[in-house]
């Protein structure tokens, strides 16, 4: 504290130096006028004279002072403001093309889940021609999940490596990260379903069900990336382009955007929430029930 108090007090000394020195010097002539003046060695014409331009230098050299420091403080203040937007526009760059790498990932997992079901139809109408292996199945959602966080860490390393400039949005980013917990879980939970339940009686409507389920988690965590992008995006580059791109607008109205669903206070809240149920399940006890938890 004390060392950066000194480097504080050597800065405004240094920021004011030439203000102390223009006053040492007209200082210093004032008083020599004053001791020629009591001296008698110059009239009073003379001393009005040089007291009349000593002012005029004083206003003079004060006013040069003055544009100069304003001048400096103009250039240091722009060229933060650029150092800032060009670190933007560079997070930006990076955060969104992990971002449309996550969102690729998704997409690829999504589609498994539309044809499974069709899958096991064609299995039962004619098990000849087609096949439905439960147990390649399962291997695939172990990748599957695998595939989802590394989508997941490519994009929190993105946005970590320019923290500073979206720190704003870090209930945003925590939010996503809930809901890509809840999606691994949900195929977590489709694959002890299918080790479970024999192939003879695994039934259409329930594993379509089941897919249908998956793929609508993983198709919001995708429109939440969209809103994440556009946040950024108006944020960072609204200004300079004097335009903002509008939100996403969901047709069906169950469906909510990433802003009006991740609340600030309530997203601190779910965090030490799964964080504890977390840490008690490391523990080995049996995660405690909240009335916040029962509500879920």
């Amino acid at each position: 504290m004390t060392e950066k108090t000194t480097e504080q007090d050597k800065t405004i000394l240094g920021q004011r130096a030439p203000y102390l020195l223009i006053l040492a010097v007209l200082a210093g002539y004032a008083i020599f006028l004053y001791v020629v003046r009591r001296t008698g060695t110059l009239e009073v014409s003379d001393f009005i004279n040089n007291l009349t331009l000593f002012i005029g230098w004083i206003v003079a050299l004060l006013t040069a002072a003055i544009y100069l420091s304003k001048t400096r403080k103009d250039n240091q203040r722009l060229k933060k403001e650029e150092i800032r937007r060009s670190l933007e526009i560079d997070a930006f760059r990076e955060i969104n093309k992990a971002v449309t790498s996550f969102g690729s990932v998704l997409v690829k997992v999504s589609n498994k889940y539309l044809w499974w079901p069709f899958d096991l139809k064609n299995y039962r109408e004619d098990p000849r021609y087609h096949k439905f292996d439960k147990a390649k199945i399962g291997l695939e959602t172990v990748r599957q999940n695998s595939d989802l966080r590394g989508g997941e860490v490519e994009f929190i390393l993105a946005i970590e490596a320019n923290e500073i400039t979206v720190i704003q949005f870090d209930h945003l980013r925590k939010y996503i990260q809930f809901k890509v917990d809840d999606a691994c879980e949900l195929i977590r939970q489709f694959s002890d379903y299918l080790g479970v339940v024999a192939l003879e009686n695994l039934g259409y409507s329930d594993l379509k069900e089941r897919c249908e389920r998956i793929r609508e988690e993983l198709s919001e965590i995708n429109s939440y990336l969209f809103d994440y992008r556009i946040e950024l995006m108006n944020s960072m580059l609204g200004e300079i382009f004097d335009s903002q791109v509008p939100i996403r607008k969901p047709r069906d109205p169950k469906h909510k955007t990433l802003t009006e669903v991740a609340i600030k206070e309530e997203v601190e809240k779910e965090a030490e929430r799964r964080e504890l149920k977390f840490l008690e399940r490391f523990r080995g006890k049996e995660p405690s029930k909240s009335k916040d938890t029962d509500n879920q």
